[in-house]
C-alpha cells in the first residue's frame, strides 16, 4: 500500500505543478519553460515508478481503480493549495469515488 500511496502523492502533485507552471506562462509553449511544468513532469515520472511497485503485487483489475484516489487528492489540493472550492458536486463526487475504490479493490 506503501506505493499506492507514493505513487497517488506524486501524480497528484504532479497536476498541482503543472497547473501551476502553465498558470505562470503566458501561453503553451512557453509553459514548456516553466521549472514547475518540469518538476510536473519528474513528478509524474516518479508516481509511475511507484504506481509499477503496486500494481507488480495486485491484480489490474484491482489495481487500476484505486489510480482513482488521485482525483481526490486533487481535488483536495485545489482547495488547500490552489485556493478551489470544495463544491457540493465536487465533495459528493469525492466521496462517490472513494466508495468506487473501496468497492472494486476489494
Amino acid at each position: 500500500m506503501l506505493w499506492l500511496g507514493v505513487s497517488v502523492v506524486l501524480g497528484a502533485a504532479g497536476h498541482v505543478l503543472a497547473k501551476l507552471g502553465v498558470s505562470r506562462a503566458p501561453g503553451l509553449l512557453p509553459a514548456l519553460l516553466q521549472p514547475l511544468v518540469w518538476l510536473a513532469v519528474l513528478s509524474y515520472g516518479l508516481s509511475f515508478v511507484a504506481w509499477l511497485g503496486f500494481l507488480r503485487a495486485r491484480p489490474v483489475s484491482a489495481a487500476v481503480p484505486c489510480a482513482g484516489l488521485t482525483y481526490v487528492l486533487v481535488v483536495l489540493a485545489g482547495v488547500f493549495f490552489l485556493g478551489e472550492r470544495l463544491t457540493p458536486a465536487r465533495l459528493a463526487g469525492s466521496c462517490l469515488v472513494v466508495a468506487g475504490v473501496w468497492l472494486l479493490a476489494r
